[in-house]
């Protein structure tokens, strides 16, 4: 597809880290589909557009602002580089197209082909036919190349390959029903005759930020919001959590509310804590303590109650009451973690709390400290303004800032997210919200940051958590995506120790 003329160019262009294919025209038809269109007005950066297309083979940025995911381009022609010179909202040291004019950068080849087994066929298809491809010498990487963009694709048949983002409406077939080999490796399943040989699309295993390892020994832990309703960006999140908690040895989890859509848990003995968590966290790495607060959703009707009730026959779900605070150690030093119930104190009228956390931060003897809360202080999310409402902003952030808190973690917007102040920050902000919902940006809730002196430093609208790994110098912030990469990181140092 690409020009041989384009290989200097893609050897020029470096600062991305993103083979870049040049400029090219666009008109309509797109030349790159807007299906999955991305357009972001503050942070749009090809880091961004590549994070939001990661499961494409290209991805194009044109005006500055908007992001196009495919798996071709180039139909109306190439055009000089000096075409796609608009600067990117989110970067002004890199190029983001042109008026009309794509940038187009190769996202990296690092997807693999997972085998989940054989599935049944009829009529409507299980699996989509739009976009089928047929093909003589049909295999699992072919196929896997025609589908990126889509979660799951089945062969059938030895040479026909569909893709699509379920799969198994008809139930399992016998493994012994897909014996039809691939033309071009025959060690690969293609299927068989009305029997689709199902694959799921999924990263290769990437070398994470933690695999060097900060340097000493670590207390690792992960923050997952807004998780409790059942469906596809559940079971993602879960799986990629449950994965990366094993790989890193994770400690705990820290669960920030929302755990039960849409309106809490009836009672201690409600099923949905069989069939929201216990039945969906299953991985053995996230079998240990699930630190819990109650989010606005757990509250509706009175009913936050019912889980601290849960937490006294659950060892694994810790939550003495709506409000709390533990240490743990990591070396010669201890993190002090204060979990707020911020459904009454976003209105500023619980007054036992407010003076319970000032004492908490008074008398801490932590050498860290990191407070948890369902509703951000700061966020560019969704809910907009009404996410940084005026009782957190008044009554909890002077106090996260005066007793150096590290970081301020929660959730309620359904995204990925940190937020620092522009200059000389204390605070990092972290939101973990998409652990089953997602959500866009929101331009007004843009404004209000910005004009408080914070700066959006990074949005993710999709699914996913964050992990931790803290020592006794340090602490590093990763972003995960469900395909258990890391979109985003930061590290820094402890602010009581300055």
């Amino acid at each position: 597809m690409v020009p041989s003329v384009l290989i200097v160019l893609a050897c020029a262009v470096v600062a991305t880290g993103f083979p870049y294919e040049g400029c090219y025209k666009d008109r309509y038809p797109r030349d790159i589909p807007s299906s999955d269109k991305l357009v972001d007005s503050q942070g749009m950066t090809v880091e961004r557009c590549s994070m939001h297309c990661r499961t494409y083979k290209y991805f194009g940025i044109q005006s500055g602002d908007s992001c196009r995911c495919g798996n071709k381009y180039g139909y109306y022609g190439s055009v000089s580089n000096s075409e796609c010179n608009i600067k990117c909202d989110g970067n002004k040291d890199q190029n983001c197209g042109g008026s009309w004019r794509n940038a187009v950068y190769e996202n990296p080849d690092d997807l693999m082909a997972v085998h989940l087994g054989c599935f049944k066929d009829q009529y409507p298809r299980d699996i989509s036919s739009s976009g089928k491809l047929v093909d003589d010498n049909m295999g699992v990487q072919k196929c896997l190349d025609h589908c990126r963009g889509s979660r799951y694709f089945g062969i059938q048949d030895s040479d026909s390959c569909r893709c699509g983002n379920s799969y198994g409406d008809y139930g399992k077939a016998a493994n012994g029903e897909c014996t039809a080999q691939c033309k071009i490796n025959a060690n690969d399943n293609c299927g068989g005759r009305w029997r689709n040989a199902i694959y799921e699309i999924k990263s290769k295993p990437l070398n994470s930020v933690f695999a060097s390892g900060l340097p000493g020994p670590k207390l690792v832990f992960s923050a997952l919001g807004d998780w409790g309703k059942l469906g596809s960006g559940q079971t993602h999140v879960a799986a990629a959590l449950g994965t990366w908690s094993q790989v890193h040895q994770a400690d705990f989890t820290l669960a920030v509310g929302d755990n039960f859509y849409e309106t809490g848990v009836s009672s201690e003995n409600d099923p949905k804590f069989e069939k929201v968590w216990r039945n969906i966290y299953t991985h053995p790495a996230l079998q240990k303590t699930w630190y819990v607060i109650a989010g606005n959703h757990d509250h509706l009707f009175n009913r936050a109650k019912y889980q601290p009730r849960f937490g006294q026959r659950e060892n694994r779900w810790y939550m003495p009451s709506l409000y709390y605070s533990f240490y743990k150690t990591v070396g010669t030093k201890k993190v002090h973690f204060v979990l707020l119930d911020t459904d009454t104190v976003r209105w500023g009228r619980d007054k036992t709390q407010l003076d319970w956390f000032k004492r908490q931060l008074q008398s801490s003897q932590g050498d860290w400290i990191i407070v948890i809360g369902h509703h951000p202080i700061y966020s560019t999310g969704y809910h907009g303004v009404w996410s940084s409402t005026r009782g957190m902003y008044e009554n909890i952030r002077p106090l996260l800032e005066k007793y150096k808190v590290a970081l301020y973690i929660c959730g309620h917007d359904h995204s990925l997210q940190h937020l620092q102040k522009s200059r000389s920050h204390v605070v990092d902000y972290v939101i973990s919200g998409s652990g089953s919902k997602s959500d866009s940006t929101d331009s007004d809730a843009q404004e209000y940051v910005r004009s408080r002196g914070i700066k959006s430093v990074m949005f993710y609208p999709d699914h996913g958590f964050v992990g931790f790994e803290i020592t006794e110098a340090q602490v590093r912030v990763a972003y995960i995506d469900t395909y258990g990469r890391i979109i985003y990181s930061f590290t820094k140092g402890n602010p009581r120790a300055v």
